[in-house]
């Protein structure tokens, strides 16, 4: 090798050298010096940690902005999976969770006991209401049981006290311990998902604990939001409850947040925030009512805090992201109508009640016939909607069904309030006119079959017709339409299908010759004259009698019904949604049989049975009344023939501007019925005229 060619390597060598120290130099100095308060601090750090703070739910207001569902604090203990004994020291473990039960009870205090076993007049039995945690329970992911599902409620015990080391306790202490083991094993119980021993713990228990730390390691308190309701009873069938989340909830939770998470788009702060605000086994969930449809937007935003241990003991926190409280939810109910409402139904109810074997139910809908937007929505009897879980099996066992909500899950025959609609189809189809009549001596006679009347009404117009309710009249235009050409009209008005509200709704019936032959039943011609008076197999719920009624009122516009207005940001701020009235169809009758039918519907309240409730109305009202029969069976097991009574209405009658349906189970009379609509509408326009007195205007929020 040349001299030459090695002296320009020694150069080479010794700058490559040279740089690198100056690298290094740069380095230290920027260590040392220009990040020096950064390394000091990471270097007297001796632990730094992630936890999620879990968002208030957003709030629940009527049209008005009154609040019907808000958010207090209370205090839940949980167990902290780093401190808490771990599944290695069962007895320990048993120990501290015994000993916190022990403390719970003597306190009178609840505590979350979700284990499918209890005890019921002495004996241990399978819980009937948790079988989704009982097939977990039985399943390879715990207990493996050879029987499965079909396992005695004491050999899952006997495998729960096998399995925790519960022997030296008694069988029910070591029931209640399996409980809280089993609730764990259920919920993941780990560092990212902390296990709920109770909720809205009483102050001076969790200062206990406190007290005690050495005892209850890993057992402390958070503070978490709970639900407060501005009534307990009026709007419990509207709000709905929040609960735990069940399985089902988690997985479909689950399975939506890992769509969201295949977004490639998203950043990694943006990514650690989802999986922040995924749901855990511990979450509430909303069960049913607005809670449920509307959880997405009531759900609010988990945050995100850091906590920083220092070397000299000093513990730091800080927001990596704050929690943010779910959004605000506006219905259209207006809180005092429907107290005006539920006081006037329950009278009315007492008042109309007719077998002394049954007691009193039924429901109201107050309906703006301009919008489709619901008002009101009654069902009685109610519940106490702070005690729904204390009082489940009470109430799921009740006969008289207060859970049901039967404003929109119950379909009832309607009786005579389905003759206005035939009257607007044999009006449409030339079936009648203002001067064609029908004589009513009491009976009709259809091939063998004979339908009575209430009564003899002589010769009868279509509007006489609906005001005295003449069954013959409505006989002769059922046989003279058919049952396609009945349909095509109550279609059209909505009955015997879904309205669309956000709430769950029951479909209904409209008698049909299809329905009779899928029922595997022959359909006659007297299941034709009586499907003409609302009985046969219609069904129909309250609120679509209250959207037929609306249709009727408004010249014919079928709207979809609605209960949510708006959804706005926790502070009001900002509009996230709002509901625009929606069109189903316009039912394209003339104006003329409209004012027809309408006229027929003032008279039944001006001059008909009902008239007596509304000489001390104040707006005018057209409404229809009705009466159907159905088959009870009292507790001793005996069958009986019992009423229900309806009414549906609008007003006033020259414009009209709100629908009420109205129905009463075990009524004496339809007309008696209506007597609940008096006290609704006197309030509600009797609002509007004090507005309007004022000069002022009753604006509502988004």
């Amino acid at each position: 090798m040349s001299i030459e060619l090695r002296k320009k390597r020694r150069v080479a060598g010794t700058i490559i050298i040279g740089l690198l120290f100056g690298f290094l130099a740069l380095a230290l100095v920027k260590t040392q010096l220009i990040d020096a308060e950064q390394y000091k601090s990471a270097a007297d750090s001796l632990a730094v940690s992630s936890s999620s703070v879990k968002a208030s739910r957003g709030e629940i207001l009527d049209c008005n902005g009154n609040p019907l569902v808000t958010n207090r604090q209370g205090n839940s203990v949980v167990f902290k999976y780093s401190e808490f004994p771990s599944s290695k020291k069962q007895n320990e473990r048993n120990e501290l969770i015994f000993s916190l039960i022990k403390l719970f009870e003597k306190n009178d205090v609840e505590w979350i006991d979700n284990l499918p076993l209890k005890y019921k007049n002495g004996n241990l039995v399978i819980d009937k209401d948790k079988e989704a945690e009982f097939e977990y329970m039985v399943s390879e992911n715990m207990l493996e049981m050879e029987k499965g599902e079909k396992s005695t409620a004491e050999e899952c015990l006997d495998a729960l006290i096998e399995r925790y080391g519960l022997e030296d306790y008694s069988r029910k202490d070591a029931r209640k311990i399996a409980s809280v083991c089993f609730g764990m094993k259920y919920s993941y119980f780990s560092a990212s998902s902390p296990y709920t021993f109770a909720e809205d713990v009483p102050t001076e228990i969790v200062s206990a604990i406190k007290e005690k730390s050495t005892t209850y390691p890993g057992v402390d308190s958070e503070s978490v939001s709970y639900r407060e309701y501005s009534d307990k009873t009026s709007f419990s069938h509207i709000l709905g409850v929040v609960g735990s989340i069940s399985a089902e909830e988690y997985e479909l939770e689950t399975k939506k947040l890992s769509e969201k998470l295949n977004d490639d788009t998203l950043t990694a702060k943006e990514i650690k925030v989802l999986k922040n605000n995924a749901y855990s086994l511990n979450d509430s969930y909303g069960k049913s009512g607005i809670e449920a449809t509307m959880e997405s937007y009531l759900r609010g935003t988990n945050g995100i805090k850091t906590t920083t241990t220092n070397s000299d003991g000093t513990v730091t926190e800080d927001y990596l992201s704050k929690p943010i409280q779910g959004n605000t939810v506006v219905t259209t109910i207006d809180a005092e109508l429907q107290k005006v409402a539920a006081k006037a139904l329950q009278e009315m109810l007492i008042d109309n009640k007719n077998s002394s074997y049954f007691g009193t139910a039924g429901a109201m809908v107050v309906m703006n016939c301009k919008t489709g937007a619901v008002l009101a929505n009654v069902s009685l009897p109610t519940y106490d909607i702070t005690r729904y879980f204390t009082d489940y099996s009470k109430l799921a066992a009740d006969t008289e069904s207060p859970l049901w909500n039967r404003a929109l899950q119950s379909a009832y025959a309607p009786g005579s309030t389905m003759k206005p609609a035939i009257a607007i189809a044999a009006l449409e189809e030339g079936e009648a006119t203002t001067s064609t009549t029908c004589y009513c001596g009491g009976t009709y006679v259809l091939e063998d079959q004979t339908f009575k009347c209430l009564q003899s009404h002589g010769y009868l117009n279509v509007t006489s017709a609906i005001q005295k309710s003449c069954n013959i009249y409505f006989f002769e235009m059922g046989r003279k339409l058919g049952i396609d050409k009945m349909n095509k009209y109550c279609s059209l008005l909505g009955l015997g299908q879904k309205t669309g509200v956000e709430l769950p709704e029951a479909e209904g019936v409209l008698a049909s010759i299809a329905n009779k032959e899928a029922a595997g039943q022959v359909w006659n011609p007297g299941d034709t004259v009586q499907a003409a008076i609302g009985q046969s197999d219609n069904l129909f719920t309250p609120l679509q009698l209250a959207n037929y009624c609306a249709t009727i009122a408004n010249g014919g516009t079928r709207y979809k019904p609605y209960m949510i207005k708006s959804v706005l940001s926790a502070d009001m701020s900002e509009v996230i949604y709002e509901t625009e009235p929606e069109v189903l169809n316009t039912i394209n009758v003339s104006k003329k049989t409209l004012d027809i039918v309408k006229q027929g519907m003032r008279q039944v309240v001006s001059e008909g049975a009902s008239s007596v409730y509304f000489n001390k109305c104040i707006v005018d009202v057209a409404g229809k009344t009705g009466t159907s029969q159905v088959k009870r069976t009292t507790e001793s097991g005996v069958t009986m023939i019992c009423n229900n009574g309806f009414f549906i209405s609008f007003a006033p009658y020259d414009d009209p501007e709100i629908a009420i349906a109205i129905v009463a189970e075990n009524a004496l009379t339809g007309s008696q019925t209506s007597q609940a609509a008096v006290p609704v509408y006197n309030y509600y326009f009797g609002q509007k005229t004090s507005f309007d007195s004022a000069g002022t205007v009753n604006e509502l929020i988004p």
